[in-house]
């Protein structure tokens, strides 16, 4: 055979293999500035639960690759690309799959999402998701090409697994819970609903609030209070007005000290009261004293202050009786009226709390402020009776001689000096 009958074949060999290689290489080439453009897989989240198992690819480019395995759909970024059968051989080995990319760094969750295979006989429904999932595979481009063995250990799957199921599990009784809760609150709100019952009342209407009301009846009880002390005063003025007029003459004599007399005479009443209990207690007969121990105790207590007030009430009315009428009031009638001027002017204290109590702070400064004054003056009373041992001692009442007694009044009353509540009362007899 001849050289030219040797290259005719060959010739035609050529021309039949060079133009079917041009367009793979052609197709090469335009593909591969398609792989540079691909996004870099930077990171990788796994998510296997009892009903769905999820692999993220987070790319270089800001976005993310979800792909999941639900009730038998194929999701890419939350879109349906196929189905498959559950509880087959693609959802186990995916489970598989997904668990063991957990451990993985980037570069190696890809290389073992390409090296992905699933073993067994399927039909067109699960080639079909097998086809579409390892497209998506391949799609994907690692920052650096890495090995990995092929397939994650069996108790490294069990475990995720495990721990998933357990997940699912904690949800599910959560939500169960929370249904219990819910029928409660509704089985109690129907039962409060049932049992209570509302009661409507007329329209509401605007009424103007005045402070009559309260002024009426702050005006009733401080007069009823003045009654009460011009009737205690009535007897005393009978019954012991010379007692009265003692306490009254140390009262104007020794203000302060009486004052702070009955300021420290006050915190002593108690224990005063607990020591007569106690001595008598010490006999049988003491003991069934104590009692009337107790009545009389709290009597006499009554008695101090309330006479002592009345003697303060006296100082205040026997000046303005003074100033009126040139005298304090010498006998009953007058002790009673200046006692009674005095009560109307040591209860006046309380007239600016009634007429203005309504207003609200005012009101209670001025209430207060009677009270500390009321307080101040029983006080007083109180130390001048303490002073006086209930107006019997004169001896901090104020002492003169006076010129214009006759002698039969001086020996009536022997001796150089005497006081002025002895004088006033040796007057009014």
């Amino acid at each position: 055979m001849s050289h030219r009958n040797l290259l005719a074949p060959l010739g035609l060999v050529l021309a039949l293999v060079i133009p079917a290689t041009l367009p793979a290489q052609t197709a090469v080439a335009a593909a591969a500035p398609q792989v540079a453009d691909q996004a870099v897989v930077t990171g990788t989240s796994s998510s296997v639960s009892a009903r769905e198992a999820s692999l993220t690819f987070f790319l270089s480019d800001g976005g993310q690759r979800v792909i999941t395995l639900r009730d038998g759909a194929v999701l890419v970024n939350g879109e349906q690309i196929a189905t498959y059968a559950t509880d087959g051989d693609v959802e186990r080995e995916w489970r598989r799959l997904v668990a063991w990319t957990a451990t993985l760094s980037p570069d190696e969750a890809v290389a073992a999402s390409r090296d992905w295979a699933v073993e067994g006989s399927f039909d067109g429904q699960d080639q079909a998701a097998l086809r579409a999932i390892t497209g998506q595979f391949a799609a994907l481009t690692p920052d650096e090409v890495v090995t990995v063995a092929h397939g994650p250990p069996e108790h490294l799957e069990e475990a995720l697994v495990a721990a998933a199921e357990a997940r699912e599990a904690g949800r599910i009784a959560r939500d169960e819970i929370a249904r219990v809760r819910d029928v409660i609150r509704v089985n109690v709100r129907d039962r409060v609903r049932d049992n209570v019952r509302i009661a409507v009342g007329p329209e509401p209407h605007v009424s103007m609030v005045t402070p009559f009301g309260g002024l009426a009846s702050g005006l009733l009880g401080l007069g009823g209070t003045f009654a009460a002390l011009c009737a205690i005063a009535f007897g005393a003025s009978f019954f012991a007005g010379k007692q009265i007029d003692v306490m009254a003459d140390t009262v104007s004599t020794s203000f302060g000290r009486s004052f702070f007399v009955g300021l420290f005479a006050q915190p002593l009443i108690l224990p005063a009261l607990v020591a007569v209990l106690v001595g008598l207690t010490l006999t049988v007969i003491g003991i069934l004293l104590v009692p009337v121990a107790i009545v009389a105790f709290a009597a006499t207590l009554a008695a101090a202050v309330v006479g002592g007030y009345l003697a303060v009430a006296r100082v205040a009315g026997s000046g303005l009786m003074q100033r009126l009428r040139g005298h304090h009031g010498t006998h009953p009638l007058g002790l009673l009226q200046s006692i009674a001027w005095g009560l109307a002017i040591v209860l006046a204290v309380w007239l600016p709390a009634i007429l203005l109590g309504w207003l609200p702070v005012a009101g209670d400064a001025l209430v207060w402020l009677a009270a500390l004054v009321t307080w101040g003056l029983a006080t007083t009373g109180f130390g001048a009776a303490v002073l006086t041992r209930g107006g019997v001692r004169t001896t901090f009442g104020r002492r003169f001689k006076p010129p214009e007694l006759p002698a039969a009044t001086m020996f009536e009353h022997p001796g150089p000096e005497i006081s002025t509540g002895e004088w006033l009362s040796s007057k009014a007899r």
